[in-house]
């Protein structure tokens, strides 16, 4: 006897209206009932009276995708045509697990930069470096005549190093564009290994222009705090002194980002001839464990940078405020870390799944790419912004920035 199934009908749209309210109403929770909600109300409200926070991250960072667009280009990784603009490939993600699983990293350095560098400061810093070497409106005599108070007898190991860095930053981009044509007339393996060592000279200076540009945004988010009037300009100046103060803090990053990243990458060029294989390994050491290490431990010791810049203190003495305010105030800076968290995976998984499901530098990869910077822009400066909040808001008692 036959016997006649109904068919179930497929699900339909209505069916994912419960788990996305859920996933709206789960979210409106996180956001309103964490113990940092407040801070992270301020710092929208800072964002929105200085849209300019958000604006130069964004500006940077597009700039850092241009470059790369340019540098394909040159190499002939891409082709850009009246055609490829009106090319539109198909859609073709990968898998959302996937994009997770390469989403943690990127996310977890977008947290760490809070508390170091949230700022992309390549290729501008060339720029920036050229600024410096011509003593553009007098900021090199500036940061010379704070490190000569702050850093004492350091001061000329510390400022000629700091302009060979500069040099280095200012040929980094030239020679990542003429690498191609040089290759003519050089072998790889030395422009390979030449380029290593300027990278590593030029990421001294690239994280020392990103620092500036931090403590700038830092005392921009002060400003407003305080309900203070200041020119962009003063606060620069003011953000420039105190970039001596914390220059031992940046010192031990680039002294355990030499160690843990660009030392072994630097053997492993010398021997890349004879043993690719070891490069291989450093590398995946460095994207597995060399960068997860470095940005967990800026998270653990997310208030020192903060409170060098904002008060006349010694390193060890930010340590031990550090331990304190983490003592007291756990709680709020745990669901900052939390909720900030989430909100970064969240994008950089958006962006990997979106750019990896088109052609890379095809125009709809170009334009996600574009989307998804300036969204990490804005989340960075709505953080840092709410981060200062937090900070000046835990200090008991409450202390007064000096200058």
């Amino acid at each position: 006897m036959n016997i006649a199934l109904a068919e179930t009908p497929p699900p339909g749209w209505s069916s994912g209206i419960l788990p996305a309210a859920g996933v709206v109403a789960g979210y409106l929770i996180l956001i309103f009932a964490n113990p940092a909600y407040r801070f992270f109300r301020d710092g929208l409200r800072c964002v929105q009276r200085h849209a300019q926070m958000w604006i130069w991250l964004s500006a940077l960072s597009l700039a850092y995708t241009l470059f790369q667009s340019l540098q394909a280009y040159q190499l002939g990784e891409a082709q850009f045509s009246s055609m490829s603009l009106l090319y539109w490939p198909g859609f073709k993600p990968q898998g959302w697990a996937a994009s997770a699983g390469r989403a943690w990293l990127p996310a977890l350095e977008l947290l760490a930069g809070l508390f170091n560098q949230a700022v992309v400061s390549y290729p501008t810093s060339a720029l920036a470096a050229l600024l410096f070497l011509l003593n553009w409106r007098g900021y090199q005599w500036q940061f010379l005549h704070a490190a000569k108070r702050r850093l004492g007898r350091w001061w000329i190991a510390v400022y000629l190093g700091l302009l060979a860095c500069a040099l280095a930053a200012l040929c980094k981009p030239i020679f990542s564009l003429s690498i191609y044509w040089l290759n003519q007339y050089f072998d790889g393996i030395l422009l390979l290994r030449c380029g290593a060592i300027i990278d590593w000279l030029s990421f001294q200076f690239e994280y020392l222009f990103g620092l500036l540009i931090q403590i700038f945004l830092v005392l921009l988010t002060f400003v407003w705090i305080r309900g203070l009037n200041s020119e962009p300009g003063r606060i620069f100046e003011f953000a420039l002194k105190r970039a001596v103060f914390a220059a031992k803090w940046a010192g031990v990053v680039l002294v355990a980002t030499l160690l843990l990243i660009h030392l072994p990458l630097l053997i492993s060029y010398v021997w890349i001839a004879q043993q690719t294989d070891f490069t291989i390994a450093v590398v995946q050491y460095v994207d597995q464990t060399a960068r997860p290490l470095i940005a967990v431990a800026l998270i653990l010791f997310c208030s020192i940078q903060i409170t060098l810049i904002l008060h006349n203190e010694t390193l060890r003495e930010a340590v031990h405020e550090h331990a304190q305010l983490a003592r007291e105030h756990w709680p709020r800076i745990f669901w900052f870390l939390v909720v900030a968290g989430l909100h970064l995976f969240a994008i950089s998984w958006l962006d990997d799944f979106f750019e990896d499901a088109f052609p890379k530098y095809s125009l709809p990869n170009l334009l996600a790419a574009i989307l998804f910077t300036v969204g990490k822009a804005f989340l960075a400066a709505w953080f840092l912004a709410s981060w200062v909040c937090l900070y000046r808001a835990s200090l008991t008692p409450v202390k007064e920035i000096r200058f």
